[in-house]
């Protein structure tokens, strides 16, 4: 296992992101315990709307995507700004990701009020320092999927995927809210392969600003 190293992430906050499937919530842990960081997980299996949206999306896509929001604002609140200088902190959500769901899968009378509901919110979370966005064919989310054990994920079908696939896509396209570095997950196993994880670390390490790809053999500033 590699040596813990705090002093080599400057980064405050740093967001790993990607959909179900890509390997987010493994490598946010690994970042996380890599630089003795505070860990920030999402809690999908806490929302009681999760389940009855993945069998009926229509019918319970705004409860639980205000329930999410929730969650999040609830797991965000707490990061100050004396813990933002004096340690690093790893999630594995960014907290606008709401706006990929909202658009795939409410009505534009239900996205209005869930923006009210949000815009009433007094949390105010700070902006990543860096945020690692993983990317991977859907066949592939699909496998890692039904390898876990049994989970709410497993009720995800494969259409369903693909559109998920595509806004994050799209959204990551468009983001310039912090530095990004864009992973080809298909081709890197930073979990349990340390050489990997060694050179994926070293990459994001040196992302200060604008947007890079890291696709293992070599990454690309744009």
């Amino acid at each position: 296992m590699i040596e813990s190293i705090p002093i080599q992430l400057e980064s405050r906050f740093v967001v790993v992101e990607g959909p179900v499937g890509s390997g987010k919530t493994s490598l946010a842990k690994r970042i996380s315990e890599h630089v003795n960081g505070k860990l920030i997980l999402e809690e999908p299996e806490r929302n009681p709307f999760l389940e009855n949206f993945y069998k009926d999306p229509r019918s319970n896509a705004l409860p639980t995507e205000l329930s999410f929001l929730f969650q999040r604002s609830k797991l965000l609140e707490n990061i100050n700004q004396e813990e933002l200088f004096s340690n690093t902190n790893v999630s594995d959500f960014l907290f606008d990701k709401d706006q990929i769901f909202i658009e795939m899968n409410l009505t534009q009378e239900e996205i209005e009020l869930f923006n009210k509901v949000k815009d009433s919110l007094s949390v105010k979370p700070p902006e990543p320092d860096l945020v690692i966005y993983l990317q991977a064919p859907v066949d592939v989310l699909m496998t890692r999927i039904n390898m876990r054990s049994p989970s709410i994920d497993a009720l995800i079908d494969k259409a369903y995927l693909e559109k998920l696939a595509d806004a994050y896509a799209k959204f990551f396209y468009y983001y310039e809210s912090a530095p990004l570095l864009v992973v080809n997950a298909e081709s890197i196993d930073p979990i349990h392969n340390d050489d990997h994880f060694q050179m994926l670390f070293t990459e994001l390490v040196s992302v200060k600003y604008g947007k890079h790809f890291f696709n293992n053999t070599a990454s690309v500033l744009t």
